[in-house]
């Protein structure tokens, strides 16, 4: 991959990584066309591509690839994110969340992004743990309490710390770097909080769903 701005890049060598609003998933778009520039491969930074999701059942996306930071840096059409789209058997608060998260997200927002990803893991702990007095206690305090439940194991309780550490970052003032939010930074605390819930919500629910039908019901 070309490190280099003024450079050709082949679209085929380009990190096409993006959001897709179809299939909610984090994919490698696979080009269906060749990169566009405005005035030449050599003298532009932005190229312009049309892109499909590899699952192949979502609608196709075009994409605008930053040449410099090698990555997608526009996907249109804008993404709704409706909270209805997001999976059934998470909570409508939490679908909520991650719906407004994700517009930070597309409007490089990206403290508010990783606040309101925060913001959904506490509900998910205070969906969980039914201990008289949670709610009133610090996210950490929370956290801790549903790992001491068994609903997470040690490394995903690790994980749920990070994403409380860069929501705490993005919500207020701080002194030291991380007060500067980056893409990179929004990026992984999304797949991060995703990550969570998919195990806590949406694995038991498609488990169960398996279940059901293995016993006719």
């Amino acid at each position: 991959m070309a490190n280099r701005l003024y450079e050709p890049v082949n679209v085929e060598d380009m990190n096409l990584s993006y959001y897709c609003r179809g299939c909610h998933q984090q994919v490698r778009g696979v080009p269906i066309t060749d990169a566009k520039y405005r005035n030449g491969s050599i003298s532009e930074n932005e190229a312009w591509i049309i892109c499909k999701c590899p699952t192949h059942l979502c609608e196709l996306s075009f994409v605008i690839y930053d040449k410099l930071n090698e990555r997608i840096r526009r996907v249109y059409p804008f993404s709704t994110f409706d909270p209805a789209s997001y999976h059934e058997a998470i909570p409508e608060k939490i679908r909520e969340d991650l719906a407004e998260a994700d517009r930070c997200y597309h409007a490089d927002a990206y403290k508010g992004a990783v606040t309101m990803n925060r913001r959904a893991v506490q509900r998910l702990v205070l969906d969980k743990v039914k201990i008289p007095g949670i709610e009133k206690k610090k996210l950490w305090e929370q956290i801790d309490a549903l790992f001491d439940a068994g609903f997470i194991t040690k490394q995903l309780k690790d994980t749920a710390h990070e994403i409380r550490h860069f929501g705490n970052f993005g919500a207020h003032p701080s002194d030291d770097l991380l007060d500067n939010t980056s893409v990179e930074d929004a990026e992984r605390v999304d797949r991060l909080t995703m990550d969570l819930i998919r195990i806590i919500y949406i694995v038991p629910y498609e488990t169960d769903q398996l279940k059901k039908k293995r016993n006719g019901q």
